[in-house]
């Protein structure tokens, strides 16, 4: 880890030479960051794929837009709140998911983000419906574009020492034994449905942080937040950062938004671009932009 305190040392000197747009999108990287690694805790521990990660980073999301339109709560203080509710989603949706296994997995947690999704999409006396629920006032602090930066940086480092400690512990250790023979860790006294649970559950709350960020961010929150394309973003990032190394998905997340604010304003056809350019890395590079590093992570 002694490799990544100068990249972080870097990273809290930028604002300081930084024009207000730059310092933006890292910040937008920064979000997109905690929800691939969010994600990839079911993605690589579990062996799951998820394509319903995005119900928990919108109702995350949600959760803080409205306690702060509808009940006068400081921006700040949703966080918890925000956590708490993504973490209960999780718990129902993962209680009836978790059961199942490869694509009828993915297929439910994408059948219920889609169930949430339609449900925000329409409710417009509660949630807007697609109208969304703009001009939330998130306070001065997170309204600087320097306050939200430092803001995105401090949830992103403290979610991926939780999740690099997570990796080490005994929970983790019996999460990939799980994925690697059910049938062996069950023999040894292992529950594969509760830790499938539990671990999907913790991702969950850590992709509500990254909701309750986005909101600061857009100022506003929008149906598209639950939509399965927030999902497929997360798992991009997983994949072109390396799946099978701690940073990856962050590094995958800030290479996604990076390239794609680059290429986006420097040509109309910014999707084929960004398409031919992933399609690329993703080819040559299988092991992910993290495999560049020269050594695979030490995990299971």
């Amino acid at each position: 880890m002694r490799v990544w305190l100068p990249a972080l040392l870097i990273l809290l000197l930028l604002p300081l030479f930084l024009p207000r747009y730059p310092v933006e999108v890292l910040t937008q990287g920064f979000i997109l960051a905690l929800f691939a690694s969010a994600f990839n805790l079911v993605f690589f521990q579990l062996g799951l794929l998820s394509f319903g990660h995005a119900a928990f980073f919108g109702t995350g999301a949600y959760t803080t837009a409205l306690l702060v339109t509808k009940a006068g709560w400081p921006y700040l203080l949703t966080l918890p709140a925000a956590v708490l509710v993504a973490a209960l989603f999780a718990l129902v949706i993962g209680f009836f998911s978790v059961r199942t296994s490869r694509i009828y997995f993915t297929m439910l947690t994408l059948a219920f983000a889609q169930l949430l999704w339609a449900i925000v999409h329409k409710w417009y006396a509660f949630t807007g419906g697609d109208n969304g629920i703009p001009g939330i006032p998130v306070g001065s602090f997170a309204t600087s574009a320097a306050g939200l930066y430092y803001l995105a940086l401090a949830l992103l480092a403290a979610g991926l020492y939780f999740l690099y400690r997570l990796d080490r512990s005994p929970l983790g250790y019996a999460l990939r034994a799980v994925r690697d023979n059910e049938a062996r860790a069950e023999a040894i006294g292992l529950s594969p449905f509760a830790l499938r649970l539990l671990g999907f559950v913790i991702s969950g709350a850590l992709a509500g942080v990254a909701g309750f960020l986005q909101v600061a961010w857009q100022r506003s929150a929008f149906p598209d937040f639950l939509y399965w394309t927030k999902s497929a973003e997360a798992i991009i990032a997983a994949i072109l950062g390396g799946s099978e190394h701690l940073l990856g998905p962050a590094l995958g997340a800030l290479a996604f938004v990076e390239l794609g604010a680059f290429v986006q304003a420097r040509t109309e056809y910014w999707p084929l671009v960004l398409g031919l350019v992933l399609l690329f890395l993703v080819l040559f590079f299988p092991r992910g932009l993290a495999g560049l590093l020269g050594r695979r992570d030490a995990r299971g």
